[in-house]
């Protein structure tokens, strides 16, 4: 697995802290040393303000392939969903299970974990956390499943424990996952999706479940629904109208940090790609009948039909409402990824998190992905003490690589970037970069094609970065 993806599990706070210590007592010469060196650990083992997870729902494989996943943007992909009855046996969709789908997020340098649970598929969790043996009954067909199908951990989605005793179940559960995987000699990874308020959270005991969870992703979404008393926005990035009870992004995240004490880079802020249908004539009034939930690809659809756009500045989302105006639809679009966007990178988030990916996509266009590429992935920032002093070009990882490598540059200032790749006879395959990028550390894949997006052959190929006065070029091998 490529390491750019391993979370590291300790805040890169302390790091930064430990490197002022030194700095105290060391000269410059050696604390440049040592900082040097902690950068380079950062980057091979987290993703600090740089993880995309998505969850890829087995009811999507048919019409929307893993080759399809934007792997530019999607660090991480979710399988959703398998589930455990009482006993400890793991259970999943006949069709779900195939080598194939991890082998392709693998050669796209991607991480790919098994979800377990979901809405409507939690009902088997307190019967096999209850006891040692059914515990154990499901670590041992889990770490068998790893083996066959080569997934890279687990993703917990239990909605929701709802006893004291079931909170210390999981807590062991969750214990126990950890003393397994670390005897595999695997680095396996271990999240949990969570909801954004005490009414989902309280049974979870977050002080003992951080030291053995890699990341938590908050659901940011379903803030109102047909359990609502008005028609409110699907994913609020603020309350709206304020001091609305239902919550939102914000009173979660809150909730989660402040309340709670996860540490905002183990939290990532789940974004929904899919919206709730009303039949109401305002946002934020009364309405009757059933509540639809309605794919982004759909909204769309009915944007070009004629319905009227409107947009909430309280909330910092969008939504629509029809010509007879007696049905509403709420939803997120890009510039409501963006503002949630910018929110992450503003409250120091480790990620952001997809439900679900495929349900944004409309001909080749993924909007709500690139939206996120563009303003969470790319737009990050690193922390002024983690900037490099010099613009520096890493070495390709994998190297040999087929079909796909990834290229790893820093920048201490923002700068105009260009980056090539070039055949031995200096003749230009492929540009890669050409515009401005920010000050930090960036990464980008390529699968071994030219301009004209056709496949090249096998051989050895050169990588060059020029940006103001700087120039140096690398070697990578491209097997076949």
């Amino acid at each position: 697995m490529d390491n750019r993806f391993r979370v590291f599990r300790k805040p890169i706070q302390e790091l930064i802290n430990l490197t002022e210590i030194i700095r105290k007592t060391l000269d410059n010469i050696y604390f440049t040393m040592i900082k040097r060196v902690l950068l380079i650990w950062i980057l091979s083992h987290s993703v600090y303000g740089q993880r995309v997870i998505g969850y890829y729902p087995q009811w999507i494989q048919g019409s929307f392939g893993p080759d399809e996943i934007n792997y530019s943007v999607i660090t991480h992909v979710l399988h959703a969903f398998a589930w455990p009855d009482g006993e400890g046996n793991i259970i999943t969709y006949s069709d779900m299970l195939d080598p194939e789908i991890n082998s392709t997020v693998h050669e796209h340098g991607a991480s790919i974990l098994l979800s377990f649970g979901g809405w409507g598929n939690s009902d088997g969790f307190p019967g096999m956390v209850s006891s040692t043996e059914t515990r154990q009954n499901f670590i041992n067909g889990l770490l068998d499943i790893f083996d066959a199908y080569g997934y890279d951990g687990i993703d917990l989605d239990w909605e929701f424990p709802s006893t004291t005793t079931e909170t210390n179940d999981l807590t062991l559960l969750v214990e126990e996952l950890r003393s397994a995987f670390d005897a595999s000699g695997q680095d396996y990874l271990i999240t949990m999706a969570v909801g954004p308020s005490n009414w989902t959270g309280q049974h979870f005991d977050y002080e003992a479940l951080t030291a053995n969870i890699d990341w938590y992703s908050m659901m940011g979404y379903d803030f109102h629904g047909s359990w609502s008393s008005h028609a409110g926005h699907n994913g609020p990035l603020y309350s709206s109208p304020p001091g609305d009870p239902d919550g939102s992004v914000h009173t979660g995240i809150n909730y989660l940090v402040n309340s709670r004490n996860i540490p905002s880079e183990k939290l990532n802020l789940g974004v929904p790609f899919y919206g709730k249908q009303f039949n109401t004539g305002e946002i934020n009034g009364s309405f009757s009948g059933d509540v639809l939930d309605i794919r982004y690809s759909d909204v769309l659809s009915l944007i070009d039909a004629g319905w009227e756009y409107h947009w909430d500045d309280v909330a910092k989302c969008p939504y629509l409402q029809n010509n007879d105006h007696d049905v509403l639809v709420t939803f997120d679009d890009p510039q409501s990824i963006q503002e949630k966007s910018q929110y992450a990178i503003e409250r120091e988030l480790g990620g952001m998190m997809i439900w679900a990916l495929g349900y944004d996509v409309s001909g080749n266009s993924q909007d709500l992905v690139e939206s996120i590429g563009q303003h969470f992935l790319h737009n990050y920032t690193a922390p002024y003490s983690l900037l490099p002093d010099n613009v520096v070009l890493y070495d390709n990882f994998p190297n040999p690589f087929n079909p796909m490598t990834v290229i790893r540059y820093a920048l201490p200032e923002d700068d105009l970037v260009n980056i090539i790749i070039y055949n031995t006879m200096g003749r230009e395959v492929k540009t890669l970069i050409n515009g401005q990028r920010t000050a930090g550390y960036h990464s980008l894949q390529w699968n071994a094609s030219n301009d004209a997006g056709a496949p090249i052959s096998a051989g050895i190929y050169l990588y060059m970065i020029r940006t103001g006065d700087f120039v140096q070029t690398k070697k990578m091998v491209l097997l076949k």
